[in-house]
């Protein structure tokens, strides 16, 4: 098959954009550690525009539960809007950690000078873009420029700033076993992205699709979020998401032999998300795809199974995901006949005027 679209390309080549994160964060280890053990954070922020939002409100699960502080993620725009929800009740000593590609765009910009006003020297700037404004805001910050794509949709960009932040969580909390696994992500990604590509393709070959649901719970409900937004940019197609359990409520209202439904599954989930997906293939009759840690994992009755056939713990294993949601929403762009490297009304970021 012909790829006349350069997204293709960066999706399939992102081994080096994530081996680049782990590189940067080796790089960097040190400098990071003095920063926490210097701060001593006792509340984490993490900051960003939709995709960076996305991956931080995954990551703050792991960092909570591995740190023992209080860990949350706010959309850049309700930090600028809404300064007194978030801060009137945060301890005097909180960390900011801010994900951007381009380090550019200006609610994240805005952000972090608030921040850096109230509580100076404490922001950990993740992003690809070097001499950014907020590289320059940051007391320390991590570079990935080669994961930068030349398209809008952040696709490897994203993926190596996550993999990037979720090291540098289990570098600060000693979790070596988590951080040896990441050190280590970039020599398995390949064999995700060949694997998964042909069946990515097959499904939306085979397939009429009207509306797109992603369902993810725990530390992979962000990874839904992010699976939702790049399907929808990238494919300008009607796209949800819900957790498992959620969607058996108002959501399979709209669930049909039309709908594609994608399971992101994890290993505190088990029976229930399986019994859920057998529920949407036989009741619904929609066309589901189960994205697992391995080849035998109970999946329940569904039209797909996509396993990664990697055993890493539920808190990281949405990095693996990734790449199989990047292929979704490349092949249901082609699908559409939707160019996915520019999509419809976007920009690679947002500048806005204060008013």
């Amino acid at each position: 098959m012909n790829h006349p679209y350069k997204c293709y390309f960066e999706i399939a080549g992102q081994s080096e954009a994530w081996q680049e994160a782990v590189e940067a964060v080796l790089a960097q280890a040190t400098n990071v550690k003095s920063f926490f053990e210097e701060i001593k954070p006792r509340e984490i922020i993490f900051t960003g525009c939709t995709s960076p939002y996305y991956a931080g409100k995954s990551a703050a699960l792991f960092w909570q539960s591995t740190l023992g502080v209080c860990a949350r993620a706010v959309p850049s725009s309700e930090l600028i809007l809404f300064p007194s929800t978030y801060y009137s009740f945060s301890h005097k000593d909180p960390a900011l950690v801010v994900l951007s590609r381009s380090g550019l765009t200006t609610e994240t910009i805005w952000a972090v000078e608030e921040f850096e006003k109230r509580f100076p020297d404490r922001t950990l700037f993740i992003g690809c873009a070097p001499d950014s404004a907020l590289e320059k805001l940051a007391r320390v910050s991590i570079l990935l420029p080669k994961a930068y794509e030349d398209t809008v949709p952040a696709t490897r960009s994203l993926a190596a700033m996550y993999l990037a932040t979720q090291m540098v969580g289990a570098m600060i909390s000693g979790q070596d076993e988590i951080f040896n696994i990441l050190r280590n992500a970039p020599s398995v990604v390949e064999r995700i992205i060949r694997r998964s590509e042909s069946t990515a393709q097959e499904i939306n070959d085979q397939h009429v699709i009207n509306n797109i649901f992603f369902l993810g719970s725990g530390p992979l409900y962000g990874i839904a979020l992010e699976a939702t937004l790049k399907t929808l940019e990238m494919t300008l197609s009607n796209t949800f998401n819900f957790t498992f359990l959620e969607s058996r409520h108002g959501p399979r209202s709209l669930i049909d032999d039309h709908t594609l439904v994608v399971g992101l599954y994890s290993h505190a989930g088990l029976n229930y998300e399986a019994q859920v997906m057998s529920e949407l293939t036989q009741n619904h009759h929609a066309t589901t795809v189960a994205i697992t840690p391995n080849p035998q994992w109970e999946t329940g009755k569904v039209s797909y199974h996509i396993p990664i056939d990697i055993n890493w713990p539920d808190s990281i294993l949405g990095l693996s995901y990734l790449p199989v949601i990047h292929w979704l929403a490349y092949y249901r762009a082609v699908a559409n006949q939707v160019n996915p490297d520019t999509s419809r009304n976007l920009t690679p970021y947002i500048e806005i005027t204060r008013m």
